[in-house]
């Protein structure tokens, strides 16, 4: 946790002003000196360290889902302001994401939920943007796996009729594979000459659960405090200077 030292040689003049002008003029100047350093995470430094750690699809993610809890009161001692991501009460996708950050921070695994494939993001791209039409909806896949019996076929049979009415429907479908379980989308199905099928297909996502992604930890919300730490004494200069704006305006 960040401190502010308000005994440093800049600080100890203003400091010193500030509690013969009025008993609330310093408590107001450090409440909102720590305010405008969370806010400086929020809107600047916690960017920074995004660019730096991320690919970063969702330009605006981080400043959506960050929020600050403001410095309040005038005990200076419990004095404190806090910022950080968070799911802003958007729902369940929302609260996934933001456990994902903390994963991101802290290191860890996620083994839930999807990751999205180049042919989802445009086809020649990894880096970027899922495009809103092949976001996941299971109530548009075609129903069934790909390495179970139904009791009328083979698994192989089963597949090729499961592709034939995923290109039929234009739906993707599931397909498991020693790699993974993928979700698909069929875009051909033909024979050779020698009569074998080909069937045509672009992978659109990998399901995490069966191989869960490894994460190393980014600490880009420490980086980002840690550089909005290093301006905290000019925030304060500023913000008490103001106190002794407003205090000598008002007499």
């Amino acid at each position: 946790m960040a401190h502010l030292n308000i005994n440093t040689d800049a600080c100890v003049v203003l400091t010193n002003k500030l509690e013969q002008l009025h008993r609330s003029a310093l408590p107001v100047a450090i409440r909102q000196t720590l305010n405008a350093a969370a806010f400086d995470v929020k809107k600047n430094t916690l960017q920074q360290s995004a660019n730096k750690n991320f690919i970063r699809r969702t330009p605006n993610f981080f400043k959506k889902f960050s929020g600050v809890q403001k410095a309040t009161g005038f005990d200076v001692k419990s004095m404190k302001a806090t910022v950080g991501m968070t799911d802003m009460g958007r729902g369940k996708a929302a609260e996934t994401a933001i456990d994902h950050m903390q994963i991101q921070e802290e290191g860890g695994v996620i083994d839930d939920g999807f990751d999205y494939l180049r042919h989802s993001r445009g086809g020649s791209n990894v880096k970027g943007r899922v495009r809103r039409t092949n976001y996941y909806d299971k109530t548009k896949v075609i129903s069934g796996r790909s390495n179970r019996r139904n009791g009328k076929g083979s698994v192989k049979s089963n597949f090729v009729a499961r592709a034939y009415r995923a290109l039929k429907e234009n739906k993707p479908m599931f397909f498991n594979s020693i790699k993974g379980n993928y979700l698909m989308r069929v875009t051909a199905i033909r024979r050779s000459k020698k009569g074998k099928l080909k069937i045509s297909s672009q992978l659109l996502m990998k399901d995490r659960k069966g191989k869960p992604a490894k994460i190393t930890a980014t600490n880009f919300s420490r980086e980002a405090a840690e550089m909005s730490i290093k301006k905290i004494e000019g925030f304060y200069l500023i913000e008490g200077q103001k106190q002794i704006d407003r205090l000598i305006r008002s007499r």
